[in-house]
């Protein structure tokens, strides 16, 4: 069970050198193909953080391809994550703990937004067998030490984004997560975070494996949620497979089951998505999708961001094979 305190740092005097603390808070403004990655890695023993905001607008091979990059490597660590600004011109304050939150970036080249997020159900704790029922089953942390901590949170996020003095409204459903433990930035496993918001009244959130190289077919099931008019189930279970160019997804479908035993089919195409590499050792196929969720209820359309997180020493070992989908 996630609190309010775990929103700042879990570290002490004894955790690893490498131990890591992450906050995502991706926006979108659907009606214009955008769609906004923020994200900050802090590593507090060494006392340096990486904030990443990205902007993007097209399917692209690379990630400076995109409307706007902006990734500082060696930020000093913020003292706390509760309220803080960094050199970068992110700043962050905790309004209200696990409810509400401001969102504020000065960029660069006439780039800024000012946002409030507002939680629409309370945080889901991966590792909480209370709450997710594959928790139980599992012998440690859902993926790796890095997750030792983790929870996803979807929010209602109003405000206003300028992108090289571009002013847009901000009015949109997303799902952003917060993570703590030793992330070791090497060899690390492949797995995809994928979500849709169909409106506050519903979103499927899902983390599922997937070895790109052998296959097309997603799995194994890891996580995940459904919103649904308010409450949070948790997933049992879920399969799809997945359409690439190269190792970037550009469509397909999934099948997952909540507790319920409801079940929810969803088909997606990729509106936008690049190589994206907010830490070296690794590279995510970022991706921006367009969503039709058919429930006993009928279809809905929405929108959602599959993250496909692979290894580069992963790229690299199977690069012919990955080559071959081109």
């Amino acid at each position: 069970m996630i609190e309010a305190k775990d929103f700042d740092f879990h570290f002490t005097e004894d955790s690893h050198w490498q131990w890591a603390e992450t906050l995502a808070l991706p926006f979108c403004v659907p009606e214009a193909n955008i769609n906004v990655i923020v994200y900050l890695v802090t590593r507090p023993k060494l006392g340096v953080a990486m904030c990443d905001v990205t902007i993007l607008d097209r399917i692209a091979p690379l990630w400076e391809e995109q409307l706007y990059v902006d990734n500082m490597q060696h930020l000093p660590c913020p003292k706390t994550l509760t309220n803080f600004t960094l050199p970068n011109g992110l700043s962050f304050e905790v309004i209200e703990p696990l409810k509400l939150y401001q969102l504020s970036y000065e960029g660069i080249d006439d780039t800024r937004f000012d946002l409030q997020y507002r939680a629409l159900h309370e945080p889901y704790d991966i590792n909480d067998p209370a709450m997710d029922p594959t928790a139980a089953a599992r012998q440690g942390p859902a993926w790796d030490s890095s997750w030792s901590g983790h929870y996803e949170q979807t929010y209602r996020i109003t405000g206003s984004l300028t992108v090289r003095g571009r002013t847009l409204a901000v009015d949109c459903v997303e799902t952003g997560d917060r993570s703590w433990g030793p992330r070791p930035e090497r060899d690390n496993g492949a797995v995809i975070w994928w979500h849709a918001s169909f409106g506050e009244a519903l979103t499927v959130h899902l983390f599922t494996g997937h070895d790109i190289a052998t296959r097309t077919v997603l799995g194994p099931h890891v996580s995940g949620y459904v919103l649904d008019k308010g409450e949070v189930f948790g997933l049992v279970s879920s399969e799809g497979e997945q359409d690439y160019m190269g190792a970037m997804p550009m469509g397909g479908k999934l099948s997952v089951t909540d507790t319920r035993g409801k079940r929810f089919d969803l088909t997606y195409s990729t509106v936008n998505g690049c190589y994206w590499a907010p830490c070296p050792s690794n590279t995510y196929l970022q991706s921006s999708l367009r969503v039709i969720c058919q429930t006993p209820d009928g279809a809905h359309a929405g929108h959602g961001v599959q993250q496909l997180g692979l290894s580069r020493a992963y790229l690299t070992r199977h690069r012919d094979a990955i080559r071959t989908r081109y």
